[in-house]
């Protein structure tokens, strides 16, 4: 049984406001290696005796995600194959967005973050899963969930849609819109400013190199 019960699952989608890339956005070569490598998660604790309420907290948190995806679009899409090229790509239709989960469990977030042996079983299941399994499938998810004495925040992304440094730029904004500041940067996501040999014809080769079974990805 998984000391974490889930409360609620819901999408923040991105504002309508957002500006969508027309069609899916194409891995080249340097990220269709990390196409069928796993996930990338972490786990943020929060500890303290005068946060807001956990309602609060989980208000704040869908509203400035859902600010945050206006400059990270591709982020609420969908990691896709496409089976007329044999390309790997984001599509980032109107309908996605990122799956909330909202959490509690009877954990310690002191003897959570403290324990020089860490309680792997806890941490594992403070971070949302994504199916790895058979494209489509989600590019990122979040989970909040509700600690004895604080709260906990997973992010699970998918690795070649962002290495670690992305992910903490994608993680920095969204507590800079959370405190209800303005981001210092927006990131670009303009395919054609990647130059690289042989391009798309060798992000097709390191695909059927390294993932020769799409749309499955075991």
């Amino acid at each position: 049984m998984s000391p974490v019960r889930i409360i609620d699952a819901s999408y923040v989608g991105v504002p309508e406001t957002a500006a969508t890339p027309p069609g899916p956005i194409r891995f080249t070569a340097m990220e269709a290696l990390w196409v069928v490598f796993p996930v990338l998660q972490h786990v943020l604790l929060y500890e303290g005796d005068d946060m807001p309420p956990f309602n609060a907290i989980i208000e704040s948190l869908r509203s400035s995600l859902a600010a945050t995806l206006e400059s990270f679009v591709p982020l609420a899409g969908k990691l896709v194959h496409l089976e007329e090229t044999g390309d790997v790509g984001i599509s980032c239709s109107a309908s996605d967005g990122v799956r909330f989960v909202v959490a509690e469990c009877d954990a310690d977030i002191g003897r959570l973050a403290g324990d020089e042996e860490h309680d792997l079983r806890v941490l594992e299941a403070l971070v949302p899963e994504v199916d790895m399994s058979q494209l489509p499938t989600a590019v990122l998810a979040v989970q909040a969930t509700r600690l004895v004495g604080g709260v906990a925040l997973g992010v699970t992304v998918h690795h070649g849609a962002a290495d670690g440094r992305a992910l903490w730029t994608f993680v920095e904004a969204w507590a800079t819109a959370c405190r209800g500041e303005t981001p210092a940067a927006t990131p670009c996501f303009d395919r054609s400013l990647v130059k690289m040999p042989g391009g798309d014809d060798l992000a097709r080769s390191v695909l059927r190199k390294f993932a020769p079974n799409l749309p499955s990805m075991k």
